[in-house]
């Protein structure tokens, strides 16, 4: 990726991995796999999606961001790190079928020649993929891809939001703070 390390883009990026779930890295040579999705529109919920096999298992992590990363970022210095209790985020895992359709898209398309198209608009819908076969990777992004009709980005981003519901939801109750 040839966008400068300070862009927006890459500064929600940065943020979000600081707080979500750890990324399941396969062993090199193993034949394993993990993906991770990362959403970030411009209106919505930021997600980030890992996919990651464990021999015949593949497990889904779904980090949810539950108040907006954009909008701290953006009264923020791009260099400041957000301390994680300033962010809260539920993380669901869970194991899903191989036969998931976000499994079938990244092992019969040619995920590893996926485009690159990032943009440095804060207010810039922003998606970054990095995924391992444990032989290869890849770490790209891209940045308005509805708009942009690319159908590779646009296909595995939808397929995406199915995969999300696999894990059931975390129950979050607000503390009272009663006086």
């Amino acid at each position: 990726m040839n966008q400068p390390l300070s862009s927006f883009a890459f500064n929600i990026e940065r943020q979000a991995s600081s707080l979500a779930a750890s990324l399941v890295l396969p062993q090199p040579n193993s034949s394993e796999l993990c993906m991770r999705l990362s959403r970030f529109p411009f209106e919505g919920t930021e997600t980030i999606l890992d996919i990651h096999t464990s021999g015949p298992r593949v497990f889904v992590t779904v980090t949810r961001f539950l108040n907006s990363l954009r909008r701290q970022l953006s009264t923020l210095s791009p260099d400041v790190i957000i301390p994680s209790t300033q962010i809260p985020v539920e993380i669901s895992i869970s194991e899903c079928k191989s036969s998931d359709p976000i499994i079938r898209e990244i092992l019969t398309s040619e995920i590893y020649d996926i485009e690159c198209d990032l943009s440095e608009k804060i207010d810039d819908s922003h998606f970054f993929l990095f995924f391992t076969d444990s032989q290869r990777c890849i770490s790209v992004g891209i940045s308005n891809p509805y708009e942009k009709l690319n159908e590779q980005w646009i296909r595995l981003i939808n397929r995406s939001y199915g995969t999300e519901l696999v894990p059931p939801r975390r129950k979050l109750r607000k503390h009272l703070n009663i006086q």
